[in-house]
C-alpha cells in the first residue's frame, strides 16, 4: 500500500509539472470578500451541492459574504468544482482511486476542488474550508469562533490519495446525552454527520433503519444517504433490521398475529429478511451489509428461540447456517455476485468462532470484522489467531466508550491505545473496515478525531506528533506542545487496576474508567450495612471471572483505598495545569480546551475523591463521626464532579448533561444523603 500511494503522489507531482511547463502556472490565488464565485463542472450529485452549501457558509462566518454557485458573469476568482464520476473538464488530468481528491491553485484566478468520486469532492470542498479559510472539522462542537478577515491569498497545493481503509465508521451507541441533544434542532440532529466529512470519514453505523409497512427505509437512513455516507448496521442487526421488530412485521406488513419464532421454521425467516433486503436495495441507499444471527437485542440467538439447540457445536451450525442464507438473498435480490457484505464477532460470536463452531461466509468483498475485548479494549484472542489465507477482508471494532463498565463521560482509552490496536490489526492483515464505538460523541472528539486521520492513512500517521498538530489547531501554535503534554498526562492519571498482559500494549491494557467508578458506588451503596473486604461482584451476564473490576489482590477495599489517593493526586495535578494553561490560550480558543478537557480531568478529579471518601465511610462506618465526615465529604465532591461537567453547558450544549441517565448523579446522591440522614446524632 505504501508504495501503491507513493506511486500515486509521484504522478500527480509530475501532472503538476506538465501543467507549469506547457503554460499553466502555479502560483497564489487572492480571495477577496464579494469576488469569489464557486463553478461546478457538471451535473453535482445532491450530496456535493450540500458540501458546497456548508462552504458557502464557511465563506460566511469567515468573509462576511455567501459566494454565488455558478453565476452568470465570471467573477475574479472562482472554485471550480470537479468531481470526475460526473465528467472531468479538459485539460485537467482525472484523479484515481476511490474518494481521492485534490486542491490546486491553477494560475492567478481559479482554485480547482477536484475530486476521483462524489465523496472524494465532498473531501475536496471540506479542505478548502480547513485549509483555506481556517474552518476546523470539530467547528460545531468547539465553539470555534472565526477571526473575520476581507482578502485571504492562498496558494494551496495539496493531494490525498485513497484512503488506506475503504470504509471508515462511527458508531454512536448507548446515547443517553446525544439522542435528546439532537431532537433539540435541525442542526444538532445533522451537523454531527457534516463533522464525520470533515474529518473524511465516510460510513455510519446505526441500529434497526428498516420501515413499515411500505418498503421504506427510516428517517435518520436517509438523512445518512443525502450526506452522501455509508450506512451499516450493529452486530445484532442482520440486513438493517432486527428480531426486536419480528412482531411489528406480521402485524403491520402482513397484518397477521406473529408466529413463533423457530429456527425450523426457515420461509418464515426468509421472508422476515427478504422484506428487508428488498427495501434497502429499493432504496438506493449506499449500504455495507451486516450479516449475523443473534437474539432480540444484544444478545444470543437462543435466549429468542425456544426451539434453539443447547450445545455450543450446535448453535455454531445454526449461526453458519443462517448468515449464508442472508447473503445468498442479498446477492439474488441486488443482482452484485460479490456484494460488500460484513459480520461482526461479538460476544457469543467470538467465542464460537474462536472455538471453530461458526464458518463465517467467505468471499472477495466479505469483511471479517472483530471486535476489541469487553470492558478494556485490546486485541481480543480470535483477531490474534486470525489466518490471513482465508481469503476474506479484515474489519475492526474499537470502543472509545463502554457505558457497562467502561468510559462514558470522560474520555479514558486514549489515542495511543487506539493506534496500538489498528496496528496490530492491520498487520495481520490491511484492514478494509473500521468501527469506534463513540457513546454519545462529545466526550471522545480528540479521540474519535485521531482515529479519522489514522484510518486515512496508516503510513503517515503517528499520534505524538498528530496530537501536537491537533492542538496547534485548535488552541494556538505556542501551546501545542504544553497542551499536547497535559493530554498524555490526563490520560495517565487513570488508575490501571491490573498489569497489562497484551504483548507491546505498554501500561494501559486496563483502566479504572468513569463507569467503573459509578459501578462500585451503587454496588456498595446497595448493601453498604453488610461491610465486605470484597464488596464488588462481577455483573450479570460475565462470562469471564474478575473482568467487571479487574481489582487485583485479596482485599478491594484497602486496594480501592490506596488508588484513589493516587488518582485523586494525579487528577488534582493535571486539573490545576488545565486551569493555568486555560489563561494562556486565546479566548476564542479557551471554550473548547475546557470543555474537552479541563472538566473532564476536573470530573475524574472529583470522582476519584468521591469514591475514596465513600470507601473509608464503608470501612469504619462503626465509627459514626468518621462516617459522617467522609460520607459529607464524597457528597460534596459528586456534586463538585456534575459541576464540572455543567460547567460546559453553554451555545448548543446549554442542556446537555441534565439527560445523564446512564451514569447517575441523582441516584448516588440521593444513597449518599440516605446515609448521612440515618445516622444523625
Amino acid at each position: 500500500m505504501e508504495q501503491k500511494n507513493k506511486g500515486k503522489l509521484m504522478a500527480h507531482l509530475i501532472l503538476v509539472v506538465l501543467s507549469c511547463w506547457f503554460g499553466v502556472a502555479q502560483g497564489a490565488v487572492g480571495l477577496k470578500t464579494g469576488k469569489v464565485s464557486v463553478k461546478t463542472a457538471g451535473e453535482m450529485p445532491a450530496p456535493v451541492l450540500l458540501a458546497i452549501e456548508n462552504l458557502q457558509s464557511d465563506f460566511q462566518k469567515v468573509m462576511g459574504f455567501r459566494p454565488e454557485l455558478n453565476p452568470a458573469t465570471a467573477s475574479p476568482t472562482e472554485l471550480l468544482i470537479v468531481n470526475d464520476a460526473v465528467g472531468t473538464p479538459e485539460g485537467i488530468e482525472p484523479l484515481q482511486g476511490a474518494e481521492a481528491h485534490a486542491v490546486t491553485c491553477d494560475g492567478s484566478h481559479r482554485i480547482v476542488v477536484h475530486g476521483s468520486d462524489m465523496r472524494g469532492t465532498i473531501f475536496a470542498i471540506y479542505t478548502v474550508s480547513e485549509q483555506v479559510l481556517g474552518v476546523p472539522p470539530l467547528w460545531y462542537y468547539c465553539d470555534w469562533k472565526p477571526v473575520r478577515r476581507s482578502s485571504i491569498t492562498t496558494n494551496i497545493n495539496v493531494y490525498f490519495d485513497e484512503p488506506q481503509v475503504r470504509f471508515r465508521a462511527w458508531f454512536p451507541n448507548d446515547t443517553d446525552l446525544f439522542t435528546p441533544w439532537r431532537a433539540l434542532s435541525k442542526d444538532n440532529n445533522e451537523k454531527w454527520l457534516e463533522t464525520m466529512l470533515r474529518l473524511k470519514l465516510n460510513c455510519v453505523e446505526l441500529e434497526t433503519t428498516v420501515g413499515y409497512p411500505d418498503y421504506k427505509m427510516t428517517d435518520e437512513a436517509m438523512m445518512v444517504s443525502r450526506m452522501g455516507i455509508v450506512l451499516t448496521s450493529h452486530h445484532h442487526v442482520a440486513l438493517n433490521n432486527s428480531f426486536a421488530r419480528w412482531d411489528e412485521y406480521w402485524r403491520e406488513v402482513r397484518h397477521q398475529e406473529p408466529p413463533k419464532p423457530s429456527i425450523h421454521r426457515l420461509l418464515d425467516l426468509i421472508e422476515f429478511w427478504t422484506y428487508n433486503v428488498k427495501t434497502v436495495h429499493q432504496s438506493g441507499i449506499e449500504n455495507l451489509w451486516q450479516v449475523t444471527f443473534r437474539g432480540r437485542g444484544d444478545q444470543p440467538f437462543w435466549a429468542f428461540f425456544d426451539d434453539a439447540p443447547t450445545t455450543d457445536k450446535e448453535r455454531g451450525e445454526v449461526i453458519t447456517m443462517m448468515m449464508q442464507i442472508q447473503v445468498d438473498l442479498i446477492k439474488q435480490i441486488t443482482g452484485e455476485e460479490d456484494p460488500y457484505v460484513r459480520t461482526t464477532f461479538y460476544d457469543e460470536m467470538s467465542n464460537l468462532l474462536a472455538q471453530g463452531y461458526i464458518q463465517p461466509p467467505k468471499g472477495k468483498n466479505m469483511v471479517w470484522t472483530y471486535v476489541a475485548a469487553r470492558r478494556d479494549h485490546y486485541p481480543n484472542d480470535d483477531v490474534v489467531n486470525f489466518d490471513p489465507s482465508l481469503g476474506v477482508k479484515l474489519g475492526y471494532y474499537f470502543n472509545y466508550q463502554f457505558t457497562s463498565t467502561g468510559s462514558h463521560l470522560a474520555a479514558c482509552e486514549g489515542p495511543w491505545k487506539m493506534e496500538f490496536n489498528y496496528r496490530y490489526v492491520n498487520s495481520k492483515c490491511p484492514l478494509l473496515f473500521s468501527v469506534v464505538n463513540a457513546g454519545n460523541i462529545r466526550e471522545h472528539l480528540t479521540e474519535l478525531a485521531a482515529n479519522a486521520k489514522m484510518m486515512w492513512s496508516y503510513d503517515q500517521y503517528d499520534t505524538d506528533r498528530w496530537l501536537t498538530d491537533y492542538c496547534a489547531q485548535y488552541f494556538g501554535q505556542k501551546n501545542a506542545k504544553a497542551a499536547a503534554q497535559l493530554y498524555r498526562d490526563f490520560y495517565n492519571a487513570y488508575w490501571q487496576p491490573k498489569p497489562t498482559e497484551f504483548p507491546g500494549l505498554g501500561s494501559r491494557q486496563f483502566n479504572f474508567q468513569d463507569m467503573r467508578y459509578a459501578r462500585a458506588m451503587d454496588q456498595i451503596l446497595g448493601r453498604f450495612k453488610e461491610y465486605s473486604d470484597n464488596p464488588l461482584q462481577d455483573i450479570g451476564f460475565e462470562s469471564v471471572k474478575g473482568r467487571t473490576f479487574r481489582i487485583q489482590g485479596s482485599n478491594q477495599v484497602d486496594t480501592l483505598l490506596a488508588n484513589m489517593q493516587q488518582a485523586m493526586k494525579h487528577f488534582d495535578i493535571v486539573s490545576q495545569r488545565c486551569r493555568a494553561m486555560e489563561k494562556r490560550i486565546d479566548s476564542r480558543q479557551r471554550t473548547y480546551f475546557h470543555d474537552n478537557l479541563t472538566a473532564q480531568a476536573e470530573f475524574m478529579a472529583h470522582l476519584s475523591h468521591a469514591l475514596y471518601h465513600f470507601v473509608t465511610a464503608y470501612k469504619q462506618q462503626d465509627d459514626k463521626q468518621t462516617l459522617r465526615q467522609n460520607i459529607s465529604a464524597s457528597l460534596d465532591h459528586v456534586n463538585a464532579a456534575k459541576a464540572s461537567l455543567y460547567s460546559t453547558h453553554h451555545g448548543v450544549f446549554s442542556e446537555w448533561y441534565t439527560n445523564d441517565r446512564l451514569w447517575g448523579f441523582e441516584g448516588k446522591l440521593r444513597g449518599l444523603q440516605r446515609i448521612l440522614d440515618e445516622t444523625q446524632p
